[in-house]
Formats: C-alpha cells, sequence, structure tokens
C-alpha cells in the first residue's frame, strides 16, 4: 500500500467515484462485477479496471464464487473511513447545509412560508442550475432584502444562484390549480413557516 500521494490513483476519475458511491449507497449488499457496472452506472470493463484499483487499496474485498465475484466494502479500511466515507457524508449533507443557511435568512415573522423546489429538491440539477425558491410574504420589499443578502452567501458557499418567486398570501392561494403552483405542492422542501398546503385565504 502507498502511504504518500496516492488520492490521484485513487479517486482520478469518475468510475471510482460511482462505484464507491453505489457501495455507500447500498450499505451491506454484496454486488456481482456486472450489478456494481449497473448500479453504479459504468461499463463493465470500467468496472473491473476500477475494483482492481479499489482492491489494490484495500477499500473493497473481493470474493470469487464459482465463475463470478461478490464485491463488498472493507469497513475496516484506513482510507475508506478517513477519507472516502466523509467525502461521501458531507456530499450527502450538501441540501440539508443549503435549506439550514436559507431557514437562518427566511425564518421571520414577515414570512409566510419558504420552500425549495425543482431540480435541486428531485435530485436532477445541472452544474448551471439555480436554486429555485418560492416565498409567500405580504411584505415583498422584506423578502427581497433578504434574497439580496442570502445570495451572496449562497454564491461564496455553493457558487449558486437564487431564483425566487414571491408571492402574497392572496396570490398563492388565487393560483393554487395553476400548474406551477400544483407542481410545487408535489415536489418542495419546506424552509420556513406554513407548510404550504396549510396556507388558506381568508377573507375579512
Amino acid at each position: 500500500m502507498r502511504f504518500h500521494n496516492y488520492l490521484e490513483q485513487l479517486l482520478g476519475n469518475r468510475a471510482s467515484i460511482s462505484i464507491l458511491r453505489a457501495l455507500f449507497e447500498y450499505k451491506g449488499r454484496i454486488f456481482t462485477v456486472r450489478r456494481l457496472a449497473e448500479t453504479a452506472n459504468i461499463s463493465h470493463t470500467e468496472a473491473n479496471q476500477t475494483i482492481g484499483r479499489l482492491e489494490m487499496f484495500g477499500i473493497i474485498k473481493v470474493q470469487p464464487v464459482g465463475k463470478a465475484y461478490q464485491i463488498s466494502l472493507n469497513h475496516k479500511n484506513y482510507i475508506l473511513n478517513q477519507i472516502v466515507k466523509p467525502i461521501f457524508e458531507a456530499e450527502n449533507k450538501t441540501l440539508v447545509t443549503l435549506v439550514l443557511i436559507l431557514k437562518k435568512y427566511f425564518d421571520t415573522k414577515k414570512i409566510i412560508s419558504a420552500a425549495v423546489f425543482g431540480s435541486i429538491v428531485k435530485g436532477e440539477e445541472r452544474e448551471d442550475s439555480d436554486i429555485d425558491l418560492l416565498v409567500i410574504s405580504n411584505d415583498p420589499d422584506h423578502v427581497y432584502t433578504i434574497v439580496g443578502k442570502a445570495k451572496t452567501e449562497l454564491s461564496e458557499i455553493f457558487h449558486g444562484r437564487i431564483s425566487p418567486i414571491v408571492f402574497s398570501k392572496k396570490e398563492f392561494v388565487s393560483k393554487k390549480r395553476g400548474d406551477l403552483v400544483r407542481s410545487i405542492l408535489d415536489n418542495h422542501m419546506l424552509i420556513a413557516g406554513l407548510e404550504l398546503d396549510k396556507i388558506k385565504w381568508q377573507r375579512r
């Protein structure tokens, strides 16, 4: 085993990261090479080459069973526990961290509700995707002041852009039957305030 400058060889390509992510997402599962390649969305050839490299570092165990090989994580491995595992744990907490930062700004008395929606919540975002944000408030000036402050921090931390949609309470309720609001209701993550389906307009 190498003890210096090995990260390039270990994590220097997409296949290594895809295989390790698949093994982490399905903890305790034992894979064949073919099933692991399918789960990681890489070719069988890429999987074979990458498995050999990961086995060399002791991160995975390869056990021959008949004509096939069974692949599993070596949970005692130093590199797995001290380097690889923290990387995937941090990746898995990215959306939660985003929500906590937004909550810090939008959890105010003048915000009726705030929620993230769109590709980020669905897990379908691209590198250039915006952070789609719905804010319901009867004080739009207050909202845009907060958005400006949140944009600065999120740009520095995630290199991301907020794309806000701002409705008054009355506007939101009136649009509940529309395609946009219905799609948000079906797939969103609450940041602050009331759950969206609890918001109702009451005439005075």
